[in-house]
């Protein structure tokens, strides 16, 4: 725990550098940074990085924007982590402003990107500004980490833990000042149907895939999910169907369906399909085959990594009462004055992948869900300042030693 004489000191750096952590958020916002093209939103972080004081600054070889600030040694390493890419913007006039002009209007900051999560991104960069505006400096190592590639598989994640394993991790996903502490899985899977084609005018001479995929997804519709006490269980969407076919008088010897599903921690990749083969088994007929395989997906990062492989996001849960659940909570509620909660993430992140890799992982940030991947896409300023002074007392209270203060 930091006592009260530190938090008003962190409260008062961090007004002191709110101002340039603003505008340093503007910047990334105005940057664009889709999957695969990061390359001048990295090197304007790692500019700020290195501006800032960081003791290492470096960029690994998926991209990703790595910055050290050394501890004053005898405490635990803890990682600031967010990501470098966006979704995309559609049609920008159906924006209420640009959405890469970064306007600032009613204490709020617009733009693509705000929300999902250079809001995060810019008070994590600025923490260490603000520590050394205090006078302090974390027991441990503190990393902050920006990586490629999260919105499209979490390459970018897969690559930085190959290098960078800290004993914890803070996750800038958007919880409006609130603690996150999991989340479900995400598993892609196509499920095929395949028949005999021929003319619509004669359907006994083919076999129609159609009607094995409804039969597949009435089975689906009432398939038991795998429960689960902290997040209530699995769920299966249908999102996506077609045929390979385009002419509306021929029958298709092929159907294809997608199924969004997320898994809770106690249900595998492997186990889920293992389900929907037996569901295909029971849907198909003696002339209509069927079979299941994993969304895939090509990726390239802007300093050149490929890879092709199954899109998946694991699912992670710490418990309610894991000493960074808690540690993380008290922190808060002494530097904020009021109740924080602790709860879990409706999507899937990157926690997946560093819990993966052995790095214990909870999420705080100043963004909000209800503003990511819309035209809506915004910051309140007042969470943003909250959130510069939370991650820098985060900083100190988490890499302190066991039944350490912060004096």
């Amino acid at each position: 725990m930091i006592d009260a004489t530190v938090r008003g000191r962190l409260r008062a750096a961090g007004e002191a550098q709110a101002a340039a952590m603003i505008a340093f958020c503007q910047r990334l916002i105005r940057q664009p940074s889709m999957p695969g093209e990061e390359g001048p939103l990295a090197r304007l972080v790692q500019a700020e990085l290195e501006r800032l004081g960081y003791d290492e600054v470096w960029t690994d070889r998926a991209g990703n924007v790595i910055g050290l600030l050394r501890g004053t040694g005898g405490g635990r390493s803890l990682m600031l982590n967010t990501h470098l890419d966006h979704v995309g913007v559609g049609d920008p006039a159906t924006w209420p402003h640009h959405p890469f002009a970064a306007v600032i209007e009613n204490d709020t900051l617009y733009g693509r990107g705000a929300s999902d999560i250079k809001g995060a991104l810019a008070p994590q960069v600025y923490t260490a500004a603000v520590l050394r505006e205090a006078g302090l400096r974390p027991a441990g190592d503190l990393y902050v980490t920006a990586v490629v590639l999260e919105e499209v598989g979490g390459l970018g994640a897969r690559v930085l833990v190959e290098e960078v394993r800290t004993d914890a991790a803070i996750l800038g996903e958007a919880t409006g000042n609130t603690v996150r502490r999991g989340h479900r899985g995400r598993v892609g899977l196509w499920v095929e149907m395949a028949g005999v084609a021929a003319h619509a005018s004669a359907p006994e001479r083919g076999a129609n895939p159609h009607y094995a995929m409804a039969r597949f997804l009435r089975g689906l519709e009432t398939l038991p999910m795998v429960p689960d006490a902290t997040f209530g269980g699995s769920t299966v969407a249908p999102t996506v169907y077609t045929s390979n076919n385009e002419s509306t008088n021929v029958i298709p010897d092929l159907a294809r369906l997608f199924l969004d599903w997320r898994n809770v921690p106690s249900e595998s990749p492997e186990s889920i399909e293992a389900r929907v083969r037996e569901l295909i088994a029971a849907s198909a007929s003696d002339r209509v085959s069927g079979r299941v395989r994993r969304e895939e997906r090509a990726l390239r990062t802007y300093t050149g990594v490929e890879e092709r492989g199954p899109v998946v996001a694991p699912a992670f849960e710490l418990p309610a009462d894991h000493r960074l659940v808690t540690g993380a909570r008290q922190t808060l509620e002494g530097l904020f004055g009021r109740p924080v909660e602790i709860g879990v993430w409706d999507f899937a992140t990157d926690g997946g992948w560093l819990m993966a890799a052995g790095i214990e992982t909870i999420g705080f940030s100043p963004c909000e869900e209800r503003y990511a991947h819309t035209i809506h896409d915004q910051i309140a300023l007042p969470l943003l300042r909250e959130g510069l002074v939370g991650y820098a007392a985060l900083a100190l209270a988490l890499t302190a030693p066991a039944e350490a203060a912060v004096p």
